[in-house]
């Protein structure tokens, strides 16, 4: 089996997990799932959350609101920096039949996953296509 394969097959893997975190949303219209890895291994996962964070608001624009619990931020929260940096984050969302839509991290989100050091991250855009963004 060529390398390439055995990555897509870890990709899609990461992703399928990030979909079943992302049904343990408490969120009704947006479900999200992230999952961040690290040199192969899951570090941590997490659903997006309706909580306001203080640490977000540091990286949103004001007149958008108060910050939530993005997946994405979820994930990372609580873990060192010296951990997250250079980590991959694999995020999915997911409509109620649990297929994946269209989930490239908001502004706020990229801005505190740069801070923290990431690598990339890895997303959907829908059923079949999946995008990177390198940090």
């Amino acid at each position: 089996m060529s390398r390439e394969v055995n990555k897509t097959k870890k990709i899609k893997s990461y992703l399928n997990l990030a979909r079943r975190v992302s049904l343990q949303s408490g969120h009704d219209t947006f479900k999200h799932g992230a999952v961040l890895v690290k040199g192969g291994s899951v570090i941590n996962t997490s659903p997006n959350k309706g909580n306001h964070t203080k640490f977000g608001n540091r990286f949103r624009n004001k007149h958008h609101g108060p910050a939530t619990w993005h997946a994405e931020l979820a994930c990372i929260l609580g873990i060192d920096k010296s951990i997250t940096q250079g980590a991959t984050l694999y995020v999915c969302r997911t409509n109620r039949d649990g297929n994946f839509r269209m989930s490239k991290p908001c502004a706020m989100c990229e801005e505190v996953l740069r801070y923290c050091g990431l690598k990339k991250v890895v997303y959907t855009e829908g059923a079949e296509r999946i995008s990177k963004i390198k940090l």
